[in-house]
């Protein structure tokens, strides 16, 4: 589907269908399209005043328009109330906009841009349409022997009738491309099933993207990885015979910012059956997306490079697999991370914290300036937010703040959960400096307590929590089709930007 701008001054390109937002309670919306003339706004009007349709939030209504010269038909989409208005509902608006064109079978399709305009810039409002186009028009389909053929829409306009913000607004399309690709890259190598997607093959993937992308890249081995005292890492991986990888990545700024990077870790267990303290047999299947974190750190730093952001970025990411078998570690065994701190293995099925704990003490060489980690770590935190929103935990104020806003701005929520003192008692050991689960309670948060112990080397860290978020497995839905969402790599971009 090719996205471009343009100018809505007549006369118009003829296209299949138009769409336009309409604001709740707004009865002067038609006045405000640079995409109709008097004569068709009236007309429509007419239709729309014997409908009497209220627009609230995703509410719809289509209509064919014989009596328009620039399309066939219109379709109208509700944007709730202005004061609840946010770039969400612009993503969502332009995925029900295409999904309707796909209906009819329509190959090409017009956005009124103008009509979506509230709060933020035209070319912000451009941009989430982009991002909501590409969003809803993913598709995993490779491995399907016939796969059904989707309907697609061959030209997507973008249209506004304020000629002096078309520059703006092109950089904006652009750039929202770009980030879409890293989007899509992360959703690919998470979809990929962990016989294909094993731990060499991810680190192959992250070498083979950096090597296109202008990204330094080295993987590190098991030989590496023990010289470096990885305790978790070489704990975890043992069970399996894949050979875990450690993935570092870095963006190449002539000119930064500033000096110390920002740091993403994001955990990679590219299959996770829980180990000898073995999962459910219901729902094993999905924990080949536990390598969602990862993911999302590779996809976020393809975006960066290509987005030639002016800021040092460094991506970590400790790939294995968690599996059982005879040399597999044990509950009751006692690692040492690469800190030197010792940790009781009370639940083989909380490895993700184990592997993190020596991507986050591995990151102190790099002095960040924030450090951030990313994984499908608990389920509790899925019991609590379902897929609504991704737990946050961290130790400087003012970067949870930033990460909050910037997971607002690019349609990936985060909530903060309390990291006090008194949850460290939950995991206190008795036979070694720490223990990988908590005795029963506060599962998220003790998580997030663990992982504070191997980044106590700087002030500015955090934790994401996104084992709700990560993949949709209840069905389609607007933004997102049956499986992973990619989500982290919007967030992270929008983070990194909001540092310059």
């Amino acid at each position: 589907m090719k996205i471009t701008y343009e100018l809505s001054r007549p006369p118009l390109k003829t296209v299949e269908i138009l769409g336009i937002g309409c604001f709740e309670g707004d009865k002067d919306f038609l006045k405000r399209s640079s995409c109709l003339d008097a004569h068709t706004k009236e007309a429509l009007q007419k239709i729309l005043s014997a409908k009497k349709i209220l627009f609230k939030c995703g509410e719809t209504f289509f209509t064919p328009a014989p009596f328009m010269k620039s399309a066939g038909a219109v379709f109208f989409i509700g944007l709730g109330k202005r004061d609840k208005f946010c770039l969400e509902r612009v993503r969502k608006a332009a995925a029900k906009f295409l999904a309707q064109a796909k209906t009819f079978k329509y190959k090409n399709a017009r956005l009124d841009l103008d009509s979506l305009i509230e709060k933020f810039s035209l070319a912000e409002i451009a941009g989430a349409a982009v991002e909501g186009a590409r969003l809803s028009n993913y598709r995993f389909d490779k491995y399907k022997s016939k796969p059904v053929p989707a309907a697609v829409v061959d030209e997507f306009l973008l249209a506004s009738g304020r000629a002096e913000k078309a520059p703006a607004v092109k950089v904006s399309i652009a750039e929202s491309e770009t980030l879409m690709e890293g989007v899509v890259f992360a959703r690919n190598l998470s979809n990929e099933p962990a016989n294909v997607m094993t731990p060499s093959r991810l680190a192959n993937a992250a070498k083979e993207m950096a090597a296109k992308n202008n990204l330094g890249c080295k993987v590190l081995g098991r030989n590496e990885i023990k010289k470096l005292g990885m305790g978790g890492i070489l704990a975890v991986s043992r069970g399996s015979a894949e050979e875990p990888r450690f993935i570092i990545l870095e963006n190449r700024v002539r000119k930064p910012k500033f000096s110390n990077p920002i740091v993403l870790v994001g955990k990679g267990i590219t299959f996770d059956t829980g180990g000898i303290s073995i999962k459910p047999s219901n729902d094993m299947d999905k924990m080949k997306f536990d390598m969602c974190g990862a993911a999302a750190v590779i996809g976020a730093m393809k975006a960066v490079a290509n987005l030639k952001l002016p800021v040092k970025v460094v991506g970590l990411a400790p790939v294995c697999e968690n599996m059982p078998g005879g040399r597999a570690q044990r509950p009751g065994d006692i690692i040492t991370i690469s800190n030197g701190k010792t940790v009781e293995v009370l639940n083989t099925d909380a490895e993700g914290r184990l592997i993190l704990a020596d991507a986050l003490s591995y990151a102190a060489k790099y002095k960040p300036k924030a450090l951030i980690d990313i994984a499908t770590l608990t389920g509790s935190c899925a019991a609590t937010f379902a897929d609504l929103a991704t737990g946050l935990m961290g130790t400087d104020p003012e970067l949870v703040d930033r990460i909050r806003r910037a997971g607002e701005y690019a349609g990936e929520r985060c909530w903060e959960l309390p990291l006090w003192d008194e949850y460290f008692d939950l995991i206190k050991a008795a036979y070694a400096d720490i223990q990988n689960i908590s005795k029963k309670y506060a599962g998220t948060i003790t998580a997030g307590m663990f992982l504070k112990e191997f980044a106590d080397h700087t002030k500015t860290w955090a934790h994401l929590d996104i084992a709700g978020t990560a993949w949709n497995e209840g069905g389609p839905k607007t933004l997102s089709p049956i499986g992973a969402t990619g989500v982290g790599v919007r967030l992270f971009v929008r983070l990194i930007k909001s540092y310059l």
